[in-house]
């Protein structure tokens, strides 16, 4: 009978998000439908997770271990058979804390948990990809020991633009290959599209091809990954086109969202229509802040190149 009674107890007490307005749960974590939903349109969004590996992980730093050096040898019949000596390269995989804020209406807090988040998961997982794409590619505000730009800028794969794309893509791939390595992506903004489709190679053949029903736009045969505009930054050093061997490049994400509802802050990264920050008390605005765990890394700088401004 006393269990029964407890079994009831805890029943009453478990957390309904269907059943629970925000007004009342505003700290936790994501209901983890909406979790899942946010987290696949943030793989699908950003380009830097569509392009790189993912991988799990368990806990805050993931330690991995590369082989490099095993090679193979011809041996003659009675001859000693060589060892070779490989050696082990190790890498980091660090997560680090994202966080967004997002204001809404204090009416969408009368929303129940779940329908509030099937209304936000749209702007919170743009928010995500753009910031995560920023960060790893353009090294934008990166929390990360790596960055895209920064391997191909320390191997010293760097390509300034010309009047031709075709060459501008061939020398970038030539840099690559010339450390055994295959090409396999391109990260760039759609702003470049216009050169691409006026390219034409030594054949008077587009460089450019559109993506059909089935498939990815592509140049030279490498698919292209849209970033967001802004993803790579707006200065000389910003890069036009990044292209690598993506095997070489790894994400992980450590947990699920979670999330505060803010009512009394005044964001002084989000701004009104007159560039000032929004005092959401004297607004009568409410603002959600959702954190997510993610990490990047890459671990072979000659597998990355980039393409800038002349």
């Amino acid at each position: 009978m006393k269990k029964q009674l407890l079994d009831l107890d805890l029943q009453h007490f478990a957390f309904d998000p269907d059943n629970v307005t925000m007004q009342s749960a505003k700290t936790g974590s994501i209901p983890k439908n909406q979790s899942k939903d946010i987290i696949t349109s943030v793989k699908n969004g950003s380009a830097a997770m569509r392009l790189a590996k993912a991988v799990p992980m368990t806990k805050p730093v993931e330690e991995f271990t590369f082989m490099t050096g095993v090679g193979a040898y011809w041996v003659g019949e009675g001859e000693r058979i060589e060892t070779s000596k490989p050696s082990f390269v190790k890498a980091e995989l660090t997560s680090k804390k994202m966080a967004v804020i997002i204001p809404t209406t204090k009416e969408n807090l009368n929303y129940s948990v779940t329908n509030f988040f099937e209304l936000m998961k749209p702007e919170i997982a743009e928010a995500f990809y753009k910031k995560f794409d920023q960060a790893v590619f353009g090294g934008i505000e990166n929390p990360y020991k790596f960055s895209v730009l920064k391997a191909a800028t320390d191997a010293g794969n760097v390509v300034k633009e010309t009047a031709n794309k075709y060459d501008d893509f061939n020398e970038a791939i030539a840099t690559i290959e010339e450390n055994d390595l295959e090409p396999n992506g391109i990260a760039t903004t759609r702003s470049q599209r216009r050169k691409y489709r006026a390219t034409k190679d030594e054949n008077k053949l587009p460089i450019f091809n559109s993506a059909n029903s089935n498939g990815v736009d592509d140049i030279l045969g490498l698919p292209i990954a849209y970033t967001p505009k802004g993803s790579f930054g707006t200065g000389d050093d910003a890069p036009l086109e990044l292209v690598a061997d993506w095997n070489h490049a790894y994400y992980g994400i450590l947990k699920g969202i979670e999330y505060e509802i803010l009512t009394e802050a005044t964001l002084t990264t989000v701004v009104d229509e007159n560039g000032k920050a929004i005092n959401l008390a004297e607004r009568d605005m409410a603002a959600i802040k959702a954190t997510f765990e993610l990490g990047f890394m890459t671990v072979k700088d000659e597998a990355f190149a980039v393409i800038k401004k002349a």
